[in-house]
């Protein structure tokens, strides 16, 4: 993922032959199939970034969240295609950072990204950066549906890794009890990076924080660790260990030779001329193999227990359904793992968008769904947009309803800013149907509610009810323009609100009185990406006038045809 904004134009630039590859095979079919195949994309929504483990029979991911709380959603599966959502590691990610508060409202395009699961002295561990300033992290649960310990990783000096512009960690345990992370710096000095680690995860022990902050300087061990790509613009960092060779893998988004690349040694510092061992600051060298730019990037190597061997990666086409996970078969040559099919004598393969499933399976999950709102709890497939306040929502005050109170938004009439917004990833489809029914007799002067699609922090459509001069209306927004309003009876107790959207992200809004008949309205909106992110589908709920309203959520219904 790129995070500095210099590099944008000359990122979207590299992105045109993603795009071109990926948008000539995508359909609306996707995941699995029921015939006993599957249909890349596995997931059509977004979930970038993607890191996957297998613990026994059971397999877990994580993705990147950014802004959005819970962070770091964990997905788990049987058999590699249908993913159901089950927890969050980061519960509260304003304990990162006060910018992921709702009274700051201040990390769209940063925030959480690329994280890494691993399974590791019989408990699970997340490690992840977030980018502007909260720094190194890491997570550990004995389930993978938590509780989560959470600590912010040191230096050497034990000094908080609180860093700008570090992401892409991965943590490796080596059989000798050492142990190391790997990590990147996009920006001047964008290459990827190998710290020793304290077995415990909790300190880089070649890490000096206020050196590590110094902006476009490459720094000499031990103060930044070991370079062991010196190629700008690498990134996506994996480290894996089988039989006797190391592989360090990640992906360059730069310059003539972009694609995905992996480096072998059988020494983790590579190895010198002379056949010895590289060390922490005098690497040696690295075989290498790079498998291009039609196999998805930014992913993770993964075995099955009869041996078989696949690759999960996202394709960077950025679309409304954001940078999605897809599923390629891996093929050992002269041991090297190789992604694709139809692989040639160079060890590149071909990109697979149907075939069949790794193991069988009856059941198709999805990771986002409908709810009732009967449960103690939220749902795990739900986030809030930043971290909500804890005294305005509730699932017990009313039995069988969610409860969003009202309180002013950061910045007056700014949805971006505005708390209490509650969403669940769209996932791309033929046909997506999301309907809404909200109780509004809690609706006060000022306040506003309802249904919106909304991206990374730079677009929004919105349909809503909204109370003023004791008049309540339905309204259309797009971006901060009112499209259209038109007036309801006074006496309205229930509301229903429905966003359909075809293939091409084209949506359209209805609202109903009665729950039966829906009336189109505000027009079409094109779904778009923003701040690297496709889009969410949210309940929102602001009053700018005062700290008083609310709105009670009876049902949310998510239906979408994909197969």
């Amino acid at each position: 993922m790129i995070k500095n904004s210099f590099y944008i134009l000359i990122y979207f630039f590299s992105l045109n032959c993603f795009f071109t590859i990926y948008n000539a095979q995508q359909i609306a079919k996707w995941g699995d199939q029921g015939d006993g195949t599957y249909r890349n994309p596995i997931i059509a929504g977004d979930y970038s970034d993607p890191d996957v483990i297998r613990v026994g029979l059971d397999y877990y991911m994580v993705t990147s969240t950014l802004q959005l709380s819970p962070g770091v959603h964990i997905l788990h599966s049987t058999d590699l295609v249908n993913w159901e959502t089950i927890g969050a590691a980061f519960q509260d990610v304003s304990k990162l950072g006060p910018k992921f508060n709702w009274d700051l409202m201040d990390n769209y395009n940063n925030g959480v990204y690329a994280p890494t699961i691993r399974y590791h002295d019989e408990k699970f561990w997340i490690f992840v950066n977030c980018f502007m300033g909260e720094g190194f992290w890491m997570a550990t649960a004995k389930d993978p549906k938590g509780p989560w310990e959470i600590r912010q990783i040191k230096d050497k000096n034990g000094k908080p890794l609180r860093t700008y512009k570090w992401t892409d960690p991965c943590p490796f345990w080596d059989n000798n009890g050492k142990a190391y992370l790997g990590t990147s710096k996009p920006g001047g000095t964008w290459f990827s990076y190998l710290f020793e680690m304290k077995p415990d995860g909790t300190q880089l022990l070649d890490a000096d924080v206020d050196s590590m902050n110094v902006l476009n300087a490459l720094l000499p061990y031990p103060y930044h660790g070991t370079v062991i790509s010196p190629v700008f613009s690498s990134e996506g960092n994996k480290i894996y260990k089988v039989k006797s060779y190391y592989y360090l893998v990640h992906i360059e988004f730069l310059g003539k030779d972009k694609g995905s690349y992996i480096l072998r040694s059988k020494n983790i510092y590579g190895t010198k001329a002379d056949g010895s061992p590289g060390k922490p600051g005098d690497p040696g060298s690295y075989e290498k193999l790079k498998f291009g730019i039609e196999i998805p990037g930014q992913g993770s190597f993964i075995d099955t227990p009869d041996s078989n061997w696949y690759w999960i990666g996202q394709f960077n086409n950025i679309s409304t359904d954001g940078r999605n996970t897809n599923l390629v078969p891996v093929k050992w040559i002269d041991d090297w793992p190789v992604p694709g099919v139809n692989i040639d004598s160079q060890k590149i393969g071909k990109m697979i968008w149907q075939t069949q499933k790794p193991i069988r399976s009856s059941c198709i999950i999805f990771p986002q769904g409908s709810d009732d709102f009967n449960e103690g709890q939220l749902n795990p497939q739900w986030q809030w947009n930043y971290q909500p306040r804890a005294d305005k929502w509730s699932l017990t005050e009313r039995k069988g309803f969610l409860r969003l109170y009202a309180f002013k938004p950061v910045v007056n009439d700014s949805f971006f800013k505005a708390g209490n917004t509650i969403c669940q990833r769209y996932l791309r489809s033929d046909t997506v149907v999301a309907t809404v029914k909200l109780d509004i007799r809690g609706l006060t002067e000022g306040q506003e509610a309802g249904f919106s699609n909304f991206n990374g922090g730079i677009d929004y459509a919105n349909v809503g009810v909204v109370q003023n001069n004791f008049e309540k209306r339905i309204k259309y927004e797009e971006n901060g323009k009112v499209g259209l309003t038109v007036v309801i009876p006074a006496n309205t107790h229930n509301i229903w609100f429905r966003s359909t959207i075809n293939y091409s992200g084209i949506n359209t809004y209805a609202y109903s009185l009665d729950g039966v008949v829906f009336r189109n309205f505000g027009g079409s909106y094109q779904l778009k990406q923003g701040n690297f992110r496709g889009d969410n589908i949210g309940i929102y709920c602001f009053n700018n006038a005062s700290k008083s309203g609310f709105i009670d959520v009876d049902w949310f219904h998510y239906k979408f045809k994909n197969n």
